[in-house]
């Protein structure tokens, strides 16, 4: 399987080594602020889109296209992989899952996965998007770090407290271990198909991980995604840790097996550089900043830059792209990252 060009600059700074730029790609950044990904889902619902290869891997190159970011990142959802394990599974346009999880009668109900016949059509995906990728550019595929996939298999949909997820870790710890261990064990052999079949790296989400004590992240969540991180690494790949709430979190994921230390814009990036030295970093730019106006963003990136030093960064944002974003305003965001 063709992969990319380990000397190509996402590549060299995710594994440390001296890069002939900084890097950059942007979290969701195959999505709708783009008018071609709008005009796509004119034709597709949004799991129509996730699961038909073709259009996916259009969707996926669309940014690559228009930008010329150093990675592409899979097109597809954090929740697409447990569908098949019996969660009832649909977008109304969130996500709700039919079945939760409350018992461990229920974790014990969950079905297994298997990627090469469950999630043909993602790894399908990934090959035509590495046939038709620059060999000097990444590709990135990506899983639910397993606590922020139980966020929801315990919920049945989004939401901002995670109340009920927080409960059951205290009022039945048994069972949020063993829906953790279970999710864990049915995304290792995805992680490792993801990089078989042509990504190279795979990016952990720990998208909730901030309505948690750090002990209790530390203790129970962290190892769980330790897991992912190190098949990705077991496969080949480079293995990118990203934490939503890294402030909190950070002294444990400096412990991580990770290359790549990834996290939202509430932790300077400068004190993560501090805890970090030697490790290679992603992010961190608030996405409202892209409402700025041009020389306010422009100082922005640049700051984000200067804290992370010249070398062992990725740029990124500290969260997803969001909808309204206007695509004239990342082209000032890279032409700024370009500059650094």
């Amino acid at each position: 399987m063709n992969r990319g060009n380990p000397d190509g600059p996402f590549l060299a700074t995710a594994l440390g080594k001296r890069a002939a730029r900084r890097p950059m790609w942007i979290m969701r950044q195959a999505g709708r602020y783009l008018p071609e990904y709008r005009a796509m889902r004119e034709r597709y619902s949004f799991l129509e889109l996730c699961n038909t290869p073709e259009a996916a891997a259009e969707v996926t190159l669309q940014p690559i296209d228009r930008f010329d970011l150093d990675a592409a990142i899979l097109f597809t959802d954090l929740l697409v992989p447990i569908a098949p394990m019996g969660v009832g599974l649909r977008y109304e346009p969130g996500p709700v899952l039919s079945r939760t999880v409350q018992s461990a009668a229920d974790v014990e109900a969950l079905g297994a996965l298997d990627p090469d016949t469950d999630l043909a059509p993602m790894l399908e995906t990934v090959r035509l998007v590495r046939q038709r990728l620059d060999p000097g550019k990444a590709l990135i595929g990506f899983v639910g770090a397993p606590f922020t996939l139980a966020c929801y298999m315990i919920e049945g949909k989004g939401s901002k407290t995670w109340d009920r997820t927080r409960r059951l870790l205290h009022e039945q710890p048994e069972v949020f271990d063993a829906l953790l261990d279970r999710l864990a064990s049915a995304l290792e052999p995805l992680v490792a198909a993801l990089v078989a079949n042509g990504c190279d790296a795979v990016q952990t989400f720990d998208s909730w991980a901030a309505v948690l004590a750090p002990g209790d992240w530390a203790e129970r969540c962290a190892p769980r995604t330790e897991r992912l991180l190190r098949a990705a690494r077991d496969a080949g790949g480079v293995a990118i840790h990203y934490v939503n709430g890294a402030a909190q979190h950070m002294p444990r994921m400096v412990e991580s097996c990770a290359h790549v230390l990834a996290f939202d814009w509430r932790l300077d990036m400068s004190a993560a550089r501090a805890l970090a030295p030697d490790t290679t970093l992603q992010g961190n730019l608030d996405p409202t900043m892209l409402f700025a106006a041009p020389d306010r963003l422009r100082q922005a990136v640049r700051a984000v830059c200067t804290g992370a030093g010249a070398e062992r960064h990725i740029f990124n944002l500290g969260h997803g792209i969001l909808p309204e974003v206007d695509p004239a305003a990342v082209e000032v965001l890279c032409d700024e990252v370009r500059r650094s």
